[in-house]
């Protein structure tokens, strides 16, 4: 008799307790076909960031303008600011130097080039016919380019995947793409001083061939040098997106995987050679592994991770991993559903920002299969 109306009581306190756990999803924009990516920046000087990204069976480069909070859980303002063949990645970033971020998108299939679409700046930025798309013409036919870094000194970084998968630098001063590092299939770049030495250096995932994994190249400070290569962690496993972190903590990367897991990963007292890793499993029914995010989740002084995946159906596409007191170790993470099971099969990149402004981090990110579009989901922890 007790345990039944233990049962009963739970049953009905439930959907309340549900309610109070459950991340709301809210459209952003879905416009196009196959949202393929998130990067944010503040394009309309408005001190908002907003959001670009490549459409890449839609064939557009958008962007949308974040606006005022209360509107933000409604469809964005955007704009079409270019029209390519299968876009990859897109990422703001001025590259004419006149003050305004210009998108620069790359493409893979047969398109393989990379393209400049440049902001007409203050009141014509919303005019799809105002930004002027551009093909770099060192790019054309190089790669299959996937991924855009841009570097503090002006200069960008692609990442590309076979044939002739490299990750690649692009000096503006004499137009030219220099390859830095023979590669697979690039997923993620960063740039970050690993060595604080004052020059950033390049933090990649490599998610195919014989040299993939996770690692970084060494900045060798004069524009000509070579980049010098350093392994850190998942040598032969499909490494996907990764993040790093340096607060509140020593330096760490975190990497999501095809594999069943996340490498979480931290120097020892040498940073060129192989970093400390522990594999945290993914849950069961989760998807195979996509993006990962480092971020406080429930602002209990604690970094958790918040991962995506593809291959996501009647599967966990999106959830939050908490940590423990007990630290980083693989069994100190809790499980927590963002998406649910019903919808969404292929998500990507993440974003963590307070688009709401209740003081916690929200999730922004993309979902190509089901034609999500641009989304994000609202943080119930206050």
């Amino acid at each position: 008799m007790i345990k039944r109306l233990i049962i009963f009581i739970i049953l009905i306190h439930l959907p309340q307790l549900l309610a109070d756990d459950a991340w709301v999803m809210h459209t952003i924009d879905k416009s196009s076909n196959g949202a393929d990516g998130v990067r944010l920046a503040d394009v309309n000087k408005d001190g908002r960031m907003d959001v670009t990204t490549g459409w890449e069976e839609g064939g557009q480069i958008r962007v949308c303008l974040q606006p005022e909070r209360s509107d933000v859980r409604k469809p964005w303002p955007a704009v079409r600011v270019g029209s390519v063949k299968s876009p990859e990645d897109a990422v703001f970033t001025d590259v004419n130097g006149d003050g305004w971020l210009d998108v620069v998108s790359c493409c893979e299939g047969k398109q393989q080039s990379v393209f400049f679409h440049r902001n007409p700046g203050g009141s014509r930025l919303m005019e799809p016919s105002a930004w002027k798309t551009e093909v770099l013409p060192a790019s054309v036919r190089g790669s299959r380019w996937m991924f855009c870094q841009p570097l503090p000194d002006g200069r960008l970084a692609f990442g590309s995947k076979d044939p002739n998968g490299q990750i690649a630098i692009y000096d503006s001063q004499d137009q030219q793409i220099r390859q830095i590092r023979r590669c697979g299939w690039i997923m993620s770049l960063r740039s970050f001083d690993i060595d604080c030495d004052g020059h950033p250096d390049i933090v990649y995932s490599d998610r195919k061939g014989k040299a993939c994994g996770v690692g970084w190249l060494q900045n060798p400070g004069a524009r000509d040098a070579p980049w010098k290569d350093h392994l850190i962690g998942g040598k032969d496993m499909e490494v996907m997106f990764l993040d790093l972190s340096t607060t509140p903590e020593p330096l760490r990367v975190v990497c999501n995987t095809r594999n069943g897991c996340l490498l979480d990963m931290t120097p020892t007292n040498d940073v060129t050679m192989p970093w400390a890793t522990t594999q945290i499993p993914h849950p069961p029914r989760a998807g195979a592994g996509k993006a990962v995010a480092i971020c406080d989740v429930d602002q209990d002084g604690r970094q958790d991770l918040v991962c995506t995946c593809g291959l996501a159906e009647q599967k966990f596409g999106v959830f939050w991993l908490e940590q423990s007191a007990a630290g980083h170790h693989a069994g100190a993470w809790k499980f927590h559903d963002v998406s649910g099971t019903e919808i969404g099969v292929k998500f990507d990149r993440i974003e963590m920002l307070d688009l709401d402004g209740d003081g916690d981090k929200d999730l922004l990110t993309c979902e190509e299969r089901d034609n999500l579009g641009v989304i994000w989901y609202e943080n119930p922890h206050k």
